[in-house]
Parts: structure tokens; C-alpha cells; sequence
């Protein structure tokens, strides 16, 4: 030590671990949810979501209106390149040209007016599946916060018809993404990109390379691949075309007509009543090793320890051998200000016969 006082003692600068990162994986939906289904929560709209908004999406939450404790969990929407599916407006902007222009600039690099989103599972198809409309699934921020944690997610989609080679449990399509099964992370690490599959977290569809080629095939040889998936931006971009090929969800794709087209795929969403998600932070923490040596914090300063005016220690036995229990570590700044409390999970016998290293923790 490099210092002792009667109340403070000194860090060396061996004591001190700063900046250390680690990665830290937790459910996540509201209240450390992990699947949103009816045994844990559901899926709920809003009966008072303004109209103007309804045009562009709808907001999901883990419970009905009637609870005032519900919280967004994600928000759905149907984008069309040519604005198909919703009301014109007066500037030719229509919602779901809208929508698909907002996710054409957050997903693709550097896009223009024409780029469309190319289902042809990042290349991996010789064939380009150029895309006029998607479906989006938008993860609330709160909820996923730095990023989805890739592979640890999987969500069923309820539909009329489901075609073969595709994952089928009860008549629902098992949606997960390829992060399992390929070694390109290209996929920049700002903002990753992985294909959306058939398959689930349980059975391992998409784990080998082999597997998870043959499923993007059955994908592509129809309509393209379902979508992908950007961690970073808690964004799933599914490929409309496709996922209504293999559901028989509806499109109808009208002109200046308003087809509800993003409550078609929470209808999809409910029916399906799997939604399991998880989602990945790094956390930066600074480690603290007090160290308390024999002669130290053998007392205390609690009234129990004394008793009567004058003083006297409760135990005699502790004027020869004193004794303690440490309960909380304290850390100060030069200025002797406290900055940081640290609680034990149990109290620590102290005494002279005693040494002890405890290790404070700090996240931020």
C-alpha cells in the first residue's frame, strides 16, 4: 500500500484493471422476455395509433391497451418501390413508397432513386431477384440497444400455404438467419448482413454451410430468399414476394388504394405466436482489487461494539484479538469524496489472523 490512514487506503496502480470489454447476450423483449407468445406476453396493436402513422406501420406491444404498463416491442410495415398498396399524395410520395425508400437508404450502401433490394442471398445466387416490395420488421430501439444478437433470433409467420422444402411446424414458416453457417462477416461490422432462412434455432437448419445452402436454394428457385437481417439496426427486411409465395399471405399491390399491407404481416406475426429474440452489448467495466492486510479494519466504529458512557467494547476478548465483519467497500477520489459504494453478498470476518482481496466491479 501506498498509503493508510485510520479510514482510507491507497490504490496502487497494480490494483487497477480499466477498459476491459466483454459481451453480454440477454432476452430480449420488456421485463427479460425472450419468446413473445401467449404463455409470456402476445402481440397487440394500438386502437388509437393516428391514422396518419397507421399508413406507414403499425406499433406492436407485449400487451393489451388496457394495461398501462405495455411497451412498443417492434413496428411492421409494407414498403412498395412504386408506392403500390397505399393512398397517392399530392407530392407522389405515397406511405409505402415512403417506407420503401426510408429502409432502402438505412440498408443499402450507397443507393440511389432506382437501387431496389437484390434477394439474391448476398450474391450467393448467380441470379439477381430484384425487389419492388418488402415487408419490414423494425425492433423498438429500447429493446434491442446496441444490437441483435445474430443466430438468437427466430420468428413464425401463420399463412394459408406453405410449399414444400419449407420448414412446417402446425402450417407455419420458421424464420431464423445464416449467422451459424457462414464465415463472412462482409458484411461490415457497422452494419452486418445476414440472409433470413428457413429453419429454427432448436433443429439447427441453418448451423452447416451444406444446410444452409440447400434452404436458401428452395427459397431462390422461387421468388429469391426471404430478406435479411441487420443486427445493428435491429432491422429484418423480408422479401415480400417470396414470403407470400411460400405463405400465400396476400399482396394485391393496388394503385391509390390503402391494402393494409403491413397488417397483413402482424396478422402473419399473431398467427405465428413466435417471436424468440435476443440481443447482444458490449459493456465496459473497470476492475478494483482492494486489498485488506492484517493490521487493517480490525474495528469498527457500529454502536454495537461498544457499550455503556464509557465506551467499553462489548467483548472484551477484542482489546487482545479484535474482530470485524466488512459489509461494504467504499472508493474515493483524491478529494476523499465518495464516488462508488460496493456491497458483499456476505459479510467478511476480519481479524488479525486475516487477509482479504476484494475485487470491486464497476460497468458502465
Amino acid at each position: 500500500m501506498s498509503g493508510v490512514s485510520n479510514f482510507f487506503t491507497d490504490l496502487n496502480p497494480e490494483d487497477k484493471r480499466t477498459n476491459i470489454i466483454s459481451t453480454v447476450s440477454a432476452p430480449l423483449w420488456s421485463n427479460g422476455v425472450t419468446n413473445l407468445n401467449d404463455s409470456s406476453t402476445g402481440f397487440y396493436t394500438s386502437s388509437v395509433q393516428s391514422g396518419s402513422s397507421g399508413n406507414y406501420y403499425y406499433d406492436v406491444y407485449d400487451k393489451a391497451g388496457t394495461d398501462s404498463t405495455r411497451e412498443v416491442q417492434f413496428a411492421v410495415a409494407y414498403g412498395h418501390r412504386d408506392g403500390k398498396g397505399s393512398l397517392s399524395t399530392s407530392v407522389g410520395n405515397n406511405p409505402t413508397k415512403a417506407i420503401y425508400s426510408q429502409f432502402r437508404n438505412i440498408a443499402i450502401q450507397n443507393p440511389n432513386s432506382n437501387t431496389q433490394f437484390n434477394f439474391n442471398a448476398n450474391g450467393e445466387s448467380s441470379t439477381n431477384y430484384l425487389a419492388d416490395d418488402i415487408w419490414v420488421i423494425n425492433i423498438n430501439r429500447a429493446r434491442y440497444r446496441e444490437k441483435m444478437d445474430p443466430g438468437n433470433w427466430e420468428l413464425h409467420l401463420s399463412g394459408s400455404t406453405l410449399g414444400s422444402g419449407i420448414s412446417v411446424m402446425g402450417q407455419k414458416l420458421k424464420l431464423i438467419d445464416d449467422s451459424g453457417a457462414t464465415a463472412d462477416s462482409t458484411i461490415r461490422d457497422s452494419q452486418r448482413v445476414f440472409n433470413v432462412v428457413s429453419g429454427s434455432i432448436s433443429s439447427g437448419t441453418s448451423v452447416t454451410p451444406e444446410a444452409h445452402t440447400a434452404v436458401l436454394q428452395t427459397a431462390i428457385d422461387s421468388a429469391g430468399s426471404y430478406g435479411y437481417f441487420y443486427p445493428e439496426l435491429g432491422v429484418i427486411v423480408l422479401n415480400a414476394n417470396a414470403i407470400s409465395s411460400s405463405t400465400g399471405l396476400s399482396l394485391p399491390r393496388s394503385t391509390d388504394s390503402n391494402d393494409n399491407s403491413a397488417q397483413t404481416l402482424w396478422t402473419a406475426i399473431e398467427g405465428g405466436n413466435f417471436f424468440q429474440a435476443r440481443r447482444e452489448e458490449q459493456i465496459k467495466s473497470s476492475h478494483y482489487f482492494c486489498r485488506v492486510e492484517s493490521g487493517q479494519y480490525n474495528w469498527s466504529q457500529n454502536p454495537t461494539y461498544y457499550t455503556g458512557s464509557n465506551g467499553n467494547l462489548t467483548n472484551p476478548t477484542f482489546i487482545q484479538n479484535p474482530k470485524s465483519y466488512i459489509t461494504t467497500v467504499g472508493l474515493y477520489n483524491d478529494n476523499n469524496e465518495l464516488l462508488a459504494v460496493a456491497k458483499l453478498s456476505q459479510p467478511l470476518l476480519k481479524s488479525q489472523d486475516r487477509e482479504a482481496v476484494i475485487k470491486v466491479r464497476l460497468d458502465f
